[in-house]
């Protein structure tokens, strides 16, 4: 898988956005494009949010949009719960408070 990144820092909301363009021949999943991702942006892949992936019809390239963000609090705070719950981060959560809880 070939991934080209084009990367934006928002400093309001303390994330960097990227769009990548990507090479391969079915689309990734979530989970790989945020290792991936996350090995070239050098962050933490619990910090990357997958907000959209699409596939071009009849080539083998995806476009996603994904968000790194500086840290877990401030993920939580800015996106949206189905988009958390999507990427796997909500329920990353609700485990540690069972466990916390026992």
């Amino acid at each position: 898988m070939e991934m080209e990144l084009q990367k934006s820092r928002n400093e309001l909301l303390h994330r960097t956005n990227v769009i990548a363009k990507i090479r391969a021949g079915k689309t990734p999943t979530r989970d790989e494009l945020k290792k991936k991702a996350a090995a070239m942006l050098g962050v933490d892949e619990k910090l990357v949010v997958v907000d959209k992936l699409s596939q071009h019809f009849g080539e083998k390239i995806a476009t996603a949009y994904l968000k790194a963000y500086d840290n877990a609090k401030y993920m939580t705070d800015i996106e949206l719960k189905y988009r958390l719950k999507r990427n796997g981060v909500l329920e990353e959560e609700k485990k540690k408070k069972s466990e916390e809880s026992k």
